[in-house]
């Protein structure tokens, strides 16, 4: 946005918060002024937020190789937490289609140990 264009959005804006006038019919393209510049806002907030999460879904402090160990670990708690276990710290998300995650299994369980392994390293820091 132009520093002319900021300019008359911020006193558009600095009009409606100090005066109880209502606005008009000429007032109808400030309005939209100030409404395209929300949606342009929006824009920016949305692809800034959606290149934050592709870069920390590639960031290089996650976990390339989960071990096997790691996965039996994971498997076990796992376990717990669909069995009703509070005490395994999970909380299992409700899934679509026929109600089961024994598809999913093996990516939940290298996601699993991923986590476990990011919270051990936290904590050590």
């Amino acid at each position: 946005m132009s520093d002319q264009k900021k300019d008359a959005v911020d006193n558009f804006i600095d009009f409606i918060l100090s005066d109880d006038t209502p606005l008009g019919p000429e007032d109808a393209a400030n309005v939209q002024m100030v409404r395209s510049a929300i949606d342009q806002a929006e824009m920016k907030l949305a692809k800034s937020r959606l290149e934050r999460a592709r870069a920390g879904a590639f960031s290089s402090n996650m976990s390339i190789n989960v071990s096997n160990i790691d996965k039996e670990r994971a498997k076990r708690r796992y376990d717990r937490a669909k069995a009703g276990d509070a005490t395994a710290g999970l909380t299992l998300a409700a899934r679509f289609g026929d109600g089961s995650m024994d598809g999913d299994l093996e990516a939940i369980l290298e996601d699993l140990a991923e986590l476990e392994d990011e919270d051990n390293n936290n904590e050590e820091n």
